[in-house]
């Protein structure tokens, strides 16, 4: 008996010493005047886990709640993946990161002249569900603020269904309003700053890293790495001729870093050095550097837990070395402390690397952008995933026949013109 109260005891310190961990569940979309009137985006699990795979693709935070460690955007082109990829990260830096609206992605879809409603969801290592309701609003100058914001909390309980989950009170669960906390703290936060950051600094919550590795994928081809020496099996598996990179940052002032790059290929005596890397970029392909760079930002994801977000994961790589970075994250060798990979796509014969169904969004549009998760479609599990999205079988998720024939028309009208 004794030992068993010295065992409990020991377990309670270790508890107390545990910080409490946020993690991100959801988000809600409303009134933005591209998308639908409510788009909903959630990396918790909306099919049955089975014991068999809930290691692998999900990640259990309580009782039936789970987590995605993958979610795939798929869709055509203008069908929104980008903004959404754009809304959950700004959003996101707006509560965790303690950011103002015009230093997040925010500033990027917050368009229109009507206001825009946010709902973000959380879970709380001490089994607490958050439920962050904002509304940003446009001022005279034409700058976002927020109008209006509300924090719920519920203590989590396994008799809570999943939808009843989300479902909050509205004058029993809220703990903070905007307009009620005082003057005292609205005088320290600007008009355009979240007041969710008292809810993670009261509880002591550790958030996850929010990783935005969308200018990486897109527009950037300098390789960034955080360790001096990129490492050689990176390189080795990009570009086999490499022998080494080196990049070393050196501080020239308080505000400026300045990279010198050092690179070397195999069989060669001579050492290519250059501060500029339009040197280097010669010798390098735009897709090593961009390699480099998404490697070190997926190694800085799984490393604490945190999410990472990219946009068009293929850009610039072969289906092996995608496949490869995907697998890292369904991997519990490597993903131990359940990091969370967000990624649009174009490749469609991605989809069949992806057991569950909820996994998967599909964007699509037609006068607004909608979502729909691929678990609430009515395909049998049996058939492939890509062949049902290549075949148009869901409905707008390739180009129309139509468009193809008129394309083609005036592209052969245009040849034959000369002009």
């Amino acid at each position: 008996m004794h030992k068993k109260a010295n065992l409990q005891k020991q377990i309670d310190i270790l508890q107390e010493q545990t910080p409490n961990k946020l993690t991100f569940l959801g988000i809600k979309i409303k009134n933005h005047p591209l998308f639908e009137q409510e788009v909903d985006f959630f990396v918790t699990n909306e099919q049955r886990v089975y014991q068999d795979n809930s290691n692998n693709q999900l990640a259990n935070l309580y009782g039936s709640l789970w987590v995605n460690k993958m979610i795939a955007l798929v869709g055509r082109n203008a069908t929104g993946k980008t903004t959404i990829l754009k809304t959950v990260i700004g959003a996101l830096s707006l509560l965790l990161q303690d950011k103002s609206i015009s230093q997040t992605r925010l500033k990027d879809i917050l368009i229109g002249i009507n206001p825009i409603s946010l709902e973000i969801y959380f879970y709380g290592s001490d089994k607490t569900i958050f439920k962050d309701e904002i509304i940003f609003k446009r001022n005279m100058d034409s700058d976002w603020y927020i109008e209006s914001e509300k924090i719920y909390s519920k203590y989590a309980t396994k008799r809570f269904s999943k939808k009843k989950l989300f479902e909050f009170d509205k004058n029993k669960d809220l703990i903070y309003d905007r307009n009620t906390i005082g003057d005292v703290a609205l005088n320290i936060l600007a008009e355009d700053d979240s007041i969710f950051r008292i809810v993670r600094k009261k509880r002591k919550y550790l958030v996850q890293t929010i990783v935005d590795a969308l200018i990486f994928t897109n527009d950037v081809n300098v390789p960034i790495y955080n360790n001096k020496d990129v490492p050689t099996e990176i390189l080795e598996y990009l570009d086999p001729t490499i022998e080494y990179l080196k990049i070393d940052n050196k501080q020239i002032d308080s505000h400026k870093n300045q990279a010198f790059y050092r690179l070397k290929f195999k069989g060669t005596d001579n050492e290519i050095t250059d501060t500029n890397f339009a040197t280097i970029e010669r010798y390098l392909s735009s897709g090593t550097a961009k390699g480099v760079t998404l490697y070190g930002n997926i190694i800085a994801t799984l490393k604490n837990g945190g999410i990472i977000f990219i946009d068009e994961l293929e850009n610039h790589f072969n289906h092996t070395i995608v496949r490869t970075f995907i697998e890292y994250f369904s991997n519990k060798r490597i993903n131990r402390h359940n990091s969370t990979l967000i990624f649009t796509t174009h490749y469609s014969e991605l989809l069949d690397d992806f057991e569950r169904g909820d996994e998967i969004y599909i964007a699509k549009r037609d006068e607004k952008i909608h979502l729909q998760r691929y678990s609430s479609t009515k395909v049998r599990t049996e058939l492939n995933k890509a062949e049902v999205f290549d075949s148009d079988y869901l409905g707008g998720t390739v180009p129309e026949y139509n468009s193809y024939l008129k394309l083609r028309k005036a592209t052969e009208k245009v040849v034959s013109d000369g002009g």
